[in-house]
């Protein structure tokens, strides 16, 4: 029994870094979005890239590791239907994840810091649009994984 407990908190600790990552995108993208300041862009999206890259895709890979391990010790099994969806929004918010946030955020980074040092700023606004879409399916997955943790079902 105390081994589940170990797996469930540190489960629930990296999955609270997740959700972290997503609300600093979400103040620190509304912040550049405000300003017209190419300086302060750079360095809000250059926070905004660290911590999806750390606190986002690293946390959420650990989150959903341990979860499958905190099953494993309270008994859940793989024919369980409830841990087929819980895996299927997870590998989902991996992917959305590596393949959109991480990469968009980088790409607003370096656009931000070229236009900061007097270069184009080409493509901002279709990074941007593509970077807050990427966030809004995150947080429909926090809230679907959400929704899993909290009204589990038995097979």
């Amino acid at each position: 029994m105390i081994l589940h407990g170990v797996w469930q908190f540190f489960h629930l600790l990296f999955a609270f870094s997740w959700v972290g990552s997503l609300v600093v995108a979400e103040w620190n993208g509304r912040a550049a979005r405000a300003t017209e300041d190419w300086a302060q862009r750079a360095t809000q999206f250059q926070i905004i890239h660290m911590s999806a890259r750390v606190a986002g895709a690293g946390s959420l890979l650990l989150a959903g590791l341990l979860g499958f391990g905190s099953a494993a010790t309270a008994g859940i099994h793989l024919r369980d239907s409830w841990l087929w969806a819980a895996a299927l929004v997870w590998v989902l918010a991996l992917f959305a994840m590596f393949l959109l946030n991480v990469p968009y955020s980088a790409r607003l980074a370096a656009i931000a810091r070229l236009a900061a040092g007097g270069g184009s700023s080409d493509g901002w606004n279709t990074a941007l649009i593509r970077w807050r879409f990427a966030n809004v399916v995150q947080s429909a997955l926090y809230v679907a994984a959400l929704a899993l943790m909290v009204f589990r079902w038995r097979a």
